[in-house]
């Protein structure tokens, strides 16, 4: 059989028996629309509470935007937005990058997306700026119930309504990808996320479990729970107007607006219907991250590893398909994810046990699977010495990984997951 899977800005195309075909796996079908604009201007016309139009009339209202590292329809989204805010008393719209690069090219693409969207319909006061999780325009609003220190950007408080356009899908820490994040980390300062971020080396802190959750017995996860906290603290007695949606391939899968409980629950309920998978685990798995940005570097793509690393038995093997064209990492990630990682394995785990920083819980994860697995193979663009540091086997061609797995063992059974950032993988 001949399968295609997401690398880069394309595809690859596997060859594998029928009968060593375990499985592939991707988010199910379900209805799309290429008119995103359309689906979302509906939703924000029906919305769950008071219409947006409303609730920012002669209002503050502050509009956070998820940063380019999400495949979200940013353009769709602002310009369904930006109409129903032209009575505003101000409008601030921040980039929520959270720990990510500012300056990036399609950050500043999205920055000029707001602004034609905001000279489209004569919105008269508004800024927008990119977030910044190292400058010192933080402003101190205490400390969670968990002790994380609410450092948040100046522009980001004191609004009467917040609008969070989100894009959903599963995260493999966070729960979610859901409102909350465009909070913490979306706006806050380094030291508030480095502490947030310390709490995904607790192991309930995983995929499909979020205190927003429908099911009650789906809710405990300290560190989503924190960032949902740190939301609060932000708002205060605010109004908070969330537009959600979940997307492929640019298109619309789903799309609701309003206040974001009703809207959040029902957004997992869909992604876990259509991106959560119960799969008998097996010695061989090929995973690829969906491409690009899902997996522009190392550091993205390891979270389809981690999403899927459920399917994969003890002492297995993973095939990862990566493009990684920006490298192994954003360059405030590479010296506690990247560099940390090159240590041995008992040393990574060990030395972040001991004390916590900022991008070492990629680092921790990545070394407990690889100490559970016999080999981590990576088709990518870098170099080979690059990925023998981090301990991972550099493959010149994926479809000769096959054949010698196949070659090993005729009856090998072999489950093929494609766009792995935005799935969920749990074992039988």
């Amino acid at each position: 059989m001949e399968i295609q899977v997401t690398y880069g800005d394309g595809t690859i195309k596997l060859r594998i028996p029928e009968g060593n075909l375990a499985g592939f796996i991707e988010p199910r079908p379900a209805k799309t629309t290429s008119d995103v604009l359309s689906g979302i201007e509906q939703v924000l016309n029906n919305p769950h509470g008071p219409p947006l139009s409303d609730i920012s009339k002669s209002r503050s209202v502050c509009v956070l935007v998820e940063d380019h590292t999400r495949d979200a329809p940013h353009w769709a989204m602002i310009s369904a937005v930006v109409p129903h805010l032209k009575n505003a008393n101000h409008v601030q719209f921040i980039v929520t990058t959270g720990s990510h690069e500012v300056n990036h090219p399609e950050n500043l693409q999205i920055v000029e997306m707001i602004r034609g969207a905001a000279e489209d319909v004569k919105l008269a006061n508004y800024d927008v700026t990119i977030h910044d999780c190292e400058s010192p325009d933080m402003v101190d609003l205490g400390k969670t119930s968990r002790g994380t220190p609410v450092l948040v950007n100046a522009r980001a408080v004191q609004h009467d309504v917040y609008v969070s356009l989100s894009d959903m899908k599963a995260h493999y820490f966070a729960g979610y990808s859901n409102v909350v994040k465009n909070f913490l980390p979306g706006v806050c300062g380094f030291k508030t996320i480095e502490a947030n971020h310390a709490l995904a080396l607790n192991p309930r802190s995983t995929f499909g479990v979020h205190p927003l959750h429908p099911d009650e017995n789906r809710r405990d996860n300290p560190l989503a729970d924190d960032m949902r906290e740190a939301m609060k603290i932000i708002t205060k007695n605010a109004r908070v107007f969330l537009v959600a949606v979940v997307s492929s391939n640019r298109k619309l899968v789903w799309a609701d607006a309003g206040l974001p409980e009703p809207v959040t629950a029902r957004g997992m309920e869909l992604l876990d219907e259509t991106s959560s998978f119960v799969v008998t685990p097996r010695t061989r798995i090929i995973v690829s991250p969906g491409g690009y940005p899902q997996d522009k570097s190392l550091y993205h793509a390891q979270r389809a590893i981690e999403l899927t690393k459920n399917a994969v038995l003890d002492g297995g093997q993973i095939l990862v398909l990566a493009e990684c064209r920006d490298g192994v990492a954003p360059e405030s990630a590479i010296e506690n994810f990247y560099n940390k990682l090159t240590a041995p394995l008992d040393d990574v785990i060990k030395s972040i046990s001991d004390q916590y920083h900022l991008y070492e819980h990629k680092a921790y994860k990545f070394a407990e699977l690889l100490k559970r697995v016999s080999r981590v193979r990576l088709y990518s663009k870098l170099d080979k010495d690059t990925v023998q540091k981090a301990h991972l086997d550099r493959v010149e061609d994926p479809q000769a990984v096959i054949d010698e797995w196949i070659n090993e063992d005729p009856n090998i059974q072999i489950l093929v997951m494609d766009k792995g950032n935005k799935i969920a993988v749990y074992a039988n």
